[in-house]
């Protein structure tokens, strides 16, 4: 500290104008002993807010700085709060870039504060002795002054009196903040209107009684950035008056008249700062570290031991941009993905192998035909139709390893892998579900009048259900034996050597009469079929054609698939108990970004309630309808209840090892939509998630290379081919899951990190779970080998890029499994395609261009005209 103070850092004019005394001479002489500890062994500084001595700490053998008020404000019982608040405050900032504060005491009415001893000069003191300081080690001195004040401003710190002769530069040329008297915390400034700080480092609000904001010293960082590297003060003046004059006076003038020879990045970063009107300087002190030429905030943060807050992540690491090749790569790989995929869709995708020529519309109306054959052609209410899958034939093809090519004669098997299911009913059709959803079961079939048909995608009856009525007795005397011959005809009347046989199975609904007969499809010989039905009264209430492969026990999975589903169940499990215990501690302890986990819940919450009303299945029951809505609603809330608690336990351990992998994620939730760094995630996890569906389409015929069958074609959705509605609900879905993914994929890499210690062991067992969890059963060394690089592709996101890129990837990738994609422009499904093409070509299209942020897009510019 030095002994000589220039009279602009002198901040008394501006705290207490009506007392301006000469500085006394020293009080105390080498070798005082105060409050029998601290020896006195040198006066280090005086100014207008008191005298700064060396001392000796006798009881802990350190040297340390003594801080008294001047004589004259020594009882001033406001000083003396200021004292007190100085030592308060510079408590809580724990720095390496902030001088230490330790006590504060008092000797024979001297007050004092006992703070570190910083071996050095204040800056102003050393840019007065040698001008302005070289490039490089201005640009350190900048990075440690930012981070010091980073440390203050996490803690709501306000310094409001910033400047070189509060800054000081130890023997080892790192830069300290000191002088934390004028300090405040920024809520107790929202009723206060005050002037205080030193004039020509004070901002325009400050100077006039403002509002003061952490943006207030912004504006003081920017005189001091300029101080530091041009070696001359921006603005001189001793008092407001001179200050505001001065200001008035080079308001036109261009800063960077005085810094032609520094890095334009610092230029823009100071011009900036001192801004007068504060909405136009940087939003934190994060943004201006991160705009210093090779600033990573973070990884101060991180060197100097502490935890980055949610804005310097959000802040922090570089714009985001990426160079114009790069960009132009990830598009194109992205685009010869989805061409890849296309070409592998008609391959590998369950209704792709099968003909699907009759749009669900025309099916309905087909089914209805059926029914007014079998007498319950009119009255009904409500209606509801669907496609789905007959899951006991598909399971008989999966296990059937006889034909290597059997997924290529899907379209000449019967009855088929697809079946169009409608329901009827007088009563109407209100889900008990959690989708809210009608489906083949739900709601139950119980009431009178309630008919279900199945169809073939050729329109082929396949199935026949009705819940007789209740008849009166002289309807049943009337009865008459049902004609099956009908039922047949609309069946195909392709059933041939049709023998009567005794009835094997119990009817779904009541019958008092019942038939079998076997037989086989015409050009199937080899596979039995059993058709049995029954009436009642008779009334048809029954009609069913079945394969061999029916059958009550469950298929077996195989080991590894049911390994698979344990290991992912268990994971699941552990990952929600371990979130609610870190969540509950993160919460007891302060700790997280509730802002972020509120904006992300009302997300997930906003997704999961607008997901819903897609997929239910409305009625026009005001009653029903609202417990519809309000059931959706509950599971809606569960899902944000969930993502909610995810990300408190996840967010402060993730910000405290891996900030980098929330740097995308932060930003968005943030609201910063086009930030670079968005695109760039955008597009790297759309290129992603294409890159894994071709893994996987790729694991469905590798086995063929070994001459052994192709593994079953990929089979999941079939709703979005009943409506556009539920379509849009997978993409919907995903949003929400995705999220999900990527964060219970976090928390798993941070308990297993707990538990081994190693983060390449930790990632190791995140890539097991991952992979032995997509097993399918069929080829577990094929599988094996294929998921492991789709889980690889998963974790090197996530790690790499962090926690977006990967959800998006997850997105990218089941929406595209979710999509009737065909380039067949006679498909009724072919407009929904194009849907998801335009979908998919958006995101690779933002992510593109803003991936680039300013750059052109092309690397030599287009001449003007």
């Amino acid at each position: 500290m030095a002994d000589e103070k220039d009279p602009a850092d002198d901040p008394t004019a501006m705290m207490s104008p009506s007392v301006r005394t000469p500085r006394d001479e020293p009080r105390f002489t080498p070798g005082t002993m105060l409050d029998d500890r601290y020896r006195i062994v040198s006066l280090l500084g005086t100014g207008g807010m008191g005298e700064v001595y060396r001392a000796e700490d006798t009881k802990l053998g350190q040297t340390v700085a003594l801080k008294f008020l001047p004589h004259t404000l020594k009882a001033d019982p406001v000083q003396l709060e200021r004292l007190y608040s100085e030592v308060r405050l510079g408590r809580q900032v724990s720095h390496p870039n902030v001088c230490r504060m330790y006590d504060v005491g008092e000797w024979n009415g001297n007050h004092f504060l006992a703070m570190e001893y910083v071996d050095g000069e204040d800056l102003s003191s050393l840019l007065r002795r040698i001008g302005k300081l070289p490039p490089a080690k201005a640009l350190d001195i900048a990075r440690e002054v930012c981070a010091g004040l980073a440390a203050a401003h996490g803690l709501g710190i306000i310094h409001r009196d910033l400047k070189p002769a509060n800054i000081m530069i130890d023997g080892r040329g790192q830069a300290r903040i000191t002088d934390f008297g004028l300090a405040v915390v920024a809520e107790d400034l929202a009723n206060r209107r005050e002037i205080a700080g030193t004039p020509a480092y004070m901002a325009p609000e400050q100077l006039t009684g403002g509002s003061v904001t952490q943006k207030s010293d912004l504006y003081a960082l920017g005189l001091v950035l300029y101080e530091i590297f041009t070696g001359k003060r921006l603005f001189d003046g001793q008092t407001s008056a001179d200050v505001v004059s001065r200001r008035s006076s080079v308001k036109n003038l261009s800063v960077s008249s005085e810094t032609r020879e520094i890095d334009p990045a610092v230029h823009r970063v100071i011009t900036r700062c001192v801004a007068e009107d504060p909405g136009a300087r940087p939003p934190s002190i994060h943004s201006v570290i991160a705009a210093l030429p090779g600033g990573d905030p973070l990884q101060a943060a991180l060197d100097a031991g502490e935890t980055p807050s949610p804005q310097m992540v959000a802040a922090a690491g570089e714009v985001g941009d990426v160079r114009a090749p790069i960009a132009w790569s990830i598009l194109l790989a992205s685009i010869l993905g989805t061409a890849a995929v296309l070409g592998l869709f008609g391959k590998t995708m369950l209704f792709r192998l099968v003909p699907l020529p009759i749009p669900p519309e025309a099916l309905a109306e087909r089914a209805r035909s059926v029914l007014a054959e079998a007498g319950y052609g009119s009255g009904a209410r409500d209606s509801a139709y669907f496609f789905d899958r007959d899951q006991d034939f598909y399971e008989a093809l999966i296990r059937d390893k006889s034909s290597v090519d059997r997924w290529s004669s899907l379209d000449r098997l019967r009855p088929g892998v697809f079946v169009f299911i409608y329901r009827e009913s007088l009563h109407l059709l209100v889900s008990q579900g959690s989708e809210g959803r009608t489906t083949p079961g739900n709601p139950p079939m119980i009431l009178p009048g309630m008919t279900r048909v199945h169809l073939d995608v050729r329109g082929r009856l396949l199935g026949f259900e009705a819940v007789p009525p209740r008849l009166a007795a002289a309807d049943m005397q009337n009865a008459q034996p049902v004609d099956w011959s009908k039922f047949f005809t609309l069946a195909g009347g392709d059933i041939e050597g049709l023998e009567r046989v005794p009835v094997r199975w119990a009817a779904p609904v009541d019958a008092d009469e019942k038939f079998a007969w076997e037989g086989h499809f015409r050009g199937q010989p080899e596979t039995k079929v059993r058709i049995e039905a029954g009436s009642s009264f008779g009334k048809p209430v029954w009609f069913r054609i079945k394969g061999p492969w029916v059958s009550d026990a469950p298929a077996d999975p195989g080991a590894s698939r049911h390994l698979g589903d344990q290991i992912y169940n268990i994971s699941t499990a552990v990952i929600l108990v371990v979130a609610v215990l870190l969540a509950r501690r993160n919460l007891r302890r302060s700790r997280g970004d509730r802002r972020g986990a509120n904006r992300l819940a009302m997300v997930v919450l906003a997704v999961g309630v607008a997901r819903h009303l897609l997929r239910m299945d409305h009625v026009s029951d005001a009653g029903a309808e609202r417990e519809l809505i309000e059931n959706g609603l509950a599971w809606a809330l569960l899902g944000a209840a969930t993502v909610w608690v995810g990300y408190l336990a996840l967010e402060p351990f993730v910000r405290r090892r891996w900030p980098h992998t929330l740097i995308g994620w932060t930003r968005l939730f943030s609201g910063r939509f086009r930030d670079p760094m968005i695109g760039r995630d955008l597009a790297i996890g759309t290129c992603g998630g294409i890159l894994i569906e071709l893994i996987f389409m790729a694991t469905i015929h590798a086995p063929k290379l070994f001459g052994q069958p192709a593994l079953s074609p990929i089979a999941r959705w079939t709703s979005p081919l009943t409506g556009l509605r539920h379509l849009l609900y997978s993409w919907l879905l995903y949003v929400g899951e995705g999220i999900w993914f990527a964060l219970s994929l976090m928390l798993m890499l941070l308990v297993l990190l707990m538990l081994v210690r190693r983060r390449w062991a930790a990632v190791l067992g995140v890539w097991l779970v991952l992979t032995v969890g997509a097993l399918g059963g069929q080829a577990p060394l094929v599988e094996f080998v294929m998921t492991g690089a789709a889980a690889a592709v998963v974790i090197f996101l996530l790690t790499r890029f962090g926690i977006l890129p990967a959800a998006i990837a997850f997105f990218t990738f089941n929406i595209i499994e979710a999509a009737p994609l065909t380039l067949d422009p006679s498909a009724w499904y072919f407009s929904r395609s194009v849907i998801c093409l335009i979908l998919l070509a958006a995101m690779m299209g933002y992510g593109f261009v803003a991936s680039l942020g300013n750059k052109p897009a092309f690397l030599v510019p287009m001449l003007d005209d």
